[in-house]
Parts: structure tokens; C-alpha cells; sequence
């Protein structure tokens, strides 16, 4: 019989518990924080979540825990369920985690079938070894085992707010959103989310539902970016997921106590808030609801650039985006003082359907969610 069982809100102690205990590592060690509910962050979205926990001796205190989250998406332009595999924490040994994986397959073929998924997404650090092998890489004596497909290879960037900085001169004008542009933001992420693998149905009410149900969304922080003809060219929003998620500095190790030390140095200076010291929490923002359809950096450069200037001074550390491999927006970043986190996006598909391709290009997937 499978050790895992599916979570509910009377484990909301034991998964904070857990989800908070297991860091991320490297020179600079961080733990994410979801108090005080831990299911608030499925809550805020459209769809349905389900939570798997394993404690076979300790109820109240959980070895592993893993969730599923489906919601319906686009795919070749055709509507679709679309899953998404998350939250994945283990308290034991690497070999004890690939004993509990020969569970994950049989899960996720009752969850696809149920749910009426064909493909799941999911994101694993590029530098978690132990994650790929236990996970996406194949053995033959692991016949439940889920197909991987790797869709892109992305980072998670961070633009740290340090100097000051003027927009610089752009053909494009950039303001922030008032309610009135709901209707023409809805269609300029419809129409490009309806060409991604795997994008948000923007048509049934998505970008008002996040609106009214994300806590710390707003629409006044969303900016717009025009052409010179009045056109809408470009979007995204500001969102402060601080109310649902944050990110606890636990030490930092290496290069990362000096990059420290030198950046508090200049943040004295300049005025910039200084690092958080361990046991304390970065304050940050996402980029969401980001939409280029042009593929132009000049119009992405023209957003960030309004982006930083209107919250820089404003106490946040830096703001996080989505940057894919060979992204044709990637030149807008240049000049900002950086940060980036690598990862790989995988399509996930049970072992009892066989390997397949997806179309290629910028997805769905919501950097600021899992």
C-alpha cells in the first residue's frame, strides 16, 4: 500500500512545518515561507489542488509532501487540462526519496485520468542533481515512471534595486493601467496565451479573477506599454506575493558573504535597503501577466525601465522575472545589476501514454505561482 495520502487543512502546521525546513542551497541558503496558511496559494488561483503528504510514524510531523494544481490552458490552440507538479519536499535520504518515487507514477496516473490531464509542467532547479536523477532521468526497472520532456531551459532573474534610474529614451510610452484597460489588456494576452504551449485562458476571466482574488495585485500596478500609434504593444503587473509567499535568507556561504558585505556598502550610499540578515526575509516582487507579442526587447526595456522607476526607493530588494533560454527579450535587461537562478521545465506525461513532442516557444507557465 502507498505511504502517501492526500493533505488537508488540518496539516496546514505539519506541511508549513515542513515546507520552510527544507532550503534551498548554495551560497546563499533560502527556506520559503507560506505561513500562515499554507493552501493559500492554491486558493488565489483557478482550478483545483490536491496536496500529498507522507508520514508513516508521525502524523504531525510529515517526512514528504508534493502537490498537483490543474487548471484549464490552451495547447496548439485547442483548449485543455493542464496540471502542475510542485511543491516537492523530503526530510529524508536521497535513496529513501527514490523508494518513495515508485509511488509518484501510480499518484499521477489516477490524479491524470480523474482530472482529465494529458500533460503536467513542472520546474527543478538545473543544479538539483539529486532531483534529476531521482526523477527525470529513466530506469528500466521503473515501469510506473512518468515521461519527462524537457520544454525550456529558463532562469529565474532578479533586477536588484540599488542606483536610481531614469527611463531611458524609448519610441514607446509606457503608463500604468486604470480599469478602464481590462478589456484591451484581456485581448492582448488572449490572443498571444491562446499561440503558447500550454498558456491561461485569458477569454474565460482570468486576468479579472486575478485581480479580484490575488491578495496584493492591483491594477494601478500594472503598466502599459503603447506605440507612437496609441497601440497597445506590451503589459505586465507588479505583484507583492508577500501576503502568500516569502523567501527567508537561513546563511550565506562563499562569494555570496562578500557580495554582501560590498552591497550594503553601496546600498549605504545610494539609499537601497541593505540585504536581509539570516532569519530575515528579502522584500521583492514578481512580474506577472507579462506580454510581449511582438518579441520586441525595445518595448520589454521601455516596461522594466517604468517598472524600476516607479518602485525603486519603495523598500524592495529587487523583482523577479522570467528569462527563457535564447529569450529574444533578453536584451532588454541589459545594464540592470542582475541575479539569476537556473531551471529546467519538463512536460510530464504518466508512463502508460507514450513519450511525445510539444510544439516549441515561450509557454503558459507563471514564474511567480509554483
Amino acid at each position: 500500500m502507498s505511504p502517501l495520502r492526500r493533505a488537508t487543512r488540518d496539516d496546514n502546521a505539519a506541511l508549513l512545518d515542513l515546507f520552510g525546513d527544507v532550503p534551498m542551497t548554495g551560497d546563499l541558503v533560502l527556506s520559503t515561507q507560506r505561513a500562515p496558511d499554507y493552501f493559500a496559494l492554491f486558493a488565489m488561483q483557478r482550478g483545483e489542488a490536491e496536496v500529498w503528504a507522507h508520514a508513516p510514524a508521525e502524523p504531525a510531523r510529515l517526512d514528504g509532501m508534493g502537490a498537483i494544481h490543474v487548471r484549464d490552458g490552451w495547447l496548439e490552440g485547442r483548449p485543455c487540462r493542464v496540471g502542475y507538479l510542485g511543491d516537492l519536499r523530503t526530510r529524508f535520504s536521497a535513496r529513501r526519496a527514490r523508494s518513495l518515487a515508485r509511488f509518484y507514477g501510480p499518484v499521477l496516473e489516477e490524479t491524470a485520468r480523474r482530472q482529465g490531464v494529458d500533460v503536467f509542467l513542472t520546474a527543478v532547479m538545473a543544479s538539483n542533481a539529486a532531483a534529476l536523477q531521482a526523477l527525470v532521468r529513466r530506469a528500466a526497472t521503473r515501469e510506473a515512471q512518468p515521461h519527462y520532456h524537457l520544454l525550456r531551459a529558463f532562469s529565474a532573474v532578479s533586477i536588484q534595486f540599488v542606483l536610481r534610474r531614469r527611463p531611458r529614451p524609448s519610441r514607446f510610452t509606457v503608463r500604468r493601467a486604470t480599469t478602464a484597460d481590462v478589456p484591451a489588456m484581456t485581448a492582448l494576452l488572449d490572443a498571444d496565451h491562446r499561440a503558447r504551449p500550454f498558456g491561461y485562458r485569458y477569454d474565460a476571466g482570468e486576468l479579472e479573477h486575478r485581480f479580484a482574488h490575488w491578495p496584493g495585485l492591483r491594477v494601478e500596478d500594472t503598466f502599459l506599454a503603447f506605440d507612437t500609434g496609441g497601440r497597445l504593444v506590451g503589459c505586465t503587473s507588479a505583484w507583492n506575493p508577500d501576503a502568500v509567499k516569502r523567501y527567508r535568507v537561513l546563511a550565506y556561504r562563499g562569494g555570496m558573504q562578500w557580495m554582501r558585505r560590498g552591497f550594503n556598502m553601496l546600498a549605504t550610499v545610494t539609499g537601497a535597503p541593505r540585504l536581509p540578515a539570516p532569519g530575515e526575509d528579502f522584500r521583492y516582487f514578481y512580474l506577472c501577466n507579462t506580454c510581449v507579442p511582438s518579441e520586441d526587447p525595445a518595448v520589454f526595456r521601455a516596461l522594466l525601465d517604468a517598472v524600476y522607476a516607479a518602485f525603486h526607493g519603495q523598500g524592495f530588494h529587487f523583482f523577479t522575472l522570467q528569462q527563457d533560454s535564447e529569450d529574444p527579450l533578453a536584451p532588454a535587461l541589459k545594464g540592470f545589476f542582475q541575479r539569476q537562478l537556473d531551471f529546467h521545465l519538463y512536460a510530464v506525461t504518466p508512463a502508460s501514454r507514450p513519450p511525445t513532442s510539444f510544439p516549441r516557444g515561450r509557454t503558459g507557465f507563471e514564474i511567480c505561482l509554483p
